[in-house]
């Protein structure tokens, strides 16, 4: 028992450390994000309650950027399909000084896809956003995110589970401005992470974001992720 926890605690740390050796080498100016993803089930129904909130900065830690907030009532249509509607609120920061906050509402629609291939675990996820941004004209978008986890040890996806987490995201666009370009951005992310119970766990990984045609921008992300249940 000692042995398995230990060959489990090894894999682990071998790969926290291949992160933290490889992240300077190809990403300077790092920023970082602090993420909590909540999940709460309503007693034995097809409903439950998503929760979440990011804490995002210029910086690892010391320049905030942005504070979102979402919250949005799940359905279960199908054992394999789990739609939402919900609602963000989001307040930004430019870089330095200044500030010069600004607020975004944003309400939201969600189809998300589930299957299995081996031991791995995928998630298609179809996002439609109405954007309400302070002293801008109203926009929508489009995301689609394609999700692979891959578990690492015998533990799978349960308490001491290991697993290497990856995902890509595509963000489009919706708007009549000329100004403003289909494309909006790409996240593409590589991360490790550990079950500390069934229903608790943690990631830290790396994103590379191309926002238009601006440079990309390195982040660390630190995330927790929790499902919880009213009895």
């Amino acid at each position: 028992m000692h042995g398995y926890y230990f060959r489990n605690m090894r894999i682990i740390l071998l790969n926290l450390l291949f992160i933290a050796v490889t992240l300077p080498c190809f990403a300077q100016n790092l920023q970082g994000w602090l993420i909590y993803f909540g999940n709460t089930k309503i007693k034995e129904s097809k409903f439950s309650i998503h929760q979440e909130i990011q804490l995002r900065d210029y910086k690892i830690v010391g320049d905030h950027h942005q504070t979102l907030v979402r919250v949005g009532a799940q359905y279960q249509l199908k054992p394999y399909l789990v739609t939402t509607l919900g609602y963000g609120f989001i307040y930004t920061e430019s870089f330095g000084e200044p500030n010069n906050p600004f607020v975004e509402h944003r309400i939201y629609q969600e189809a998300l896809f589930n299957h299995s291939m081996g031991k791995a675990k995928f998630r298609h996820r179809l996002r439609l956003e109405e954007r309400f941004i302070q002293n801008q004209e109203f926009r929508g978008r489009f995301r689609y995110c394609l999700f692979a986890d891959i578990p690492l040890t015998d533990k799978g996806f349960a308490k001491h589970g290991a697993y290497i987490a990856v995902y890509d995201e595509l963000f489009l666009n919706i708007a009549d401005d000329a100004n403003i370009t289909v494309f909006d951005r790409n996240r593409a992310y590589a991360g490790i992470g550990y079950k500390f119970r069934d229903n608790l766990g943690v990631q830290l990984g790396y994103m590379f974001q191309n926002v238009g045609v601006q440079q990309g921008t390195n982040n660390v992300l630190l995330s927790f992720h929790h499902n919880l249940k009213i009895k």
